[in-house]
């Protein structure tokens, strides 16, 4: 299972179909994560049947990733906040698709 992440704008959409082409022919399952804010006229169902791919669902706004990091754990690292959460619920998710739980 792959995790195309990708930021809720034109621009980055576009760049995110060659990368799911490219990486199409080598992965079976990839699924896209939507990452807001949102452009006017884009939302996390757009993004997907624009790529063509599952969604995953939306990778919440943290504040840590806005912010440079000083050496300092990456976001989610901890296991507490947003990122952390749609991380661990994501890869529960998948294991359960897979029969790996």
């Amino acid at each position: 299972v792959g995790l195309l992440v990708v930021p809720a704008e034109l621009r980055a959409v576009a760049a995110a179909g060659r990368v799911a082409s490219a990486v199409g022919m080598v992965l079976r399952d990839l699924r896209v994560a939507v990452r807001g804010p949102y452009a006017p006229g884009l939302d996390d169902r757009e993004v997907s049947r624009l790529l063509g791919l599952p969604l995953a669902g939306e990778v919440p706004v943290e504040s840590g990733l806005l912010r440079p990091h000083e050496g300092k754990s990456p976001p989610g690292a901890v296991g507490r906040g947003p990122l952390a959460r749609f991380c661990r619920e994501f890869l529960e998710r998948a294991l359960v698709e897979v029969g790996g739980v």
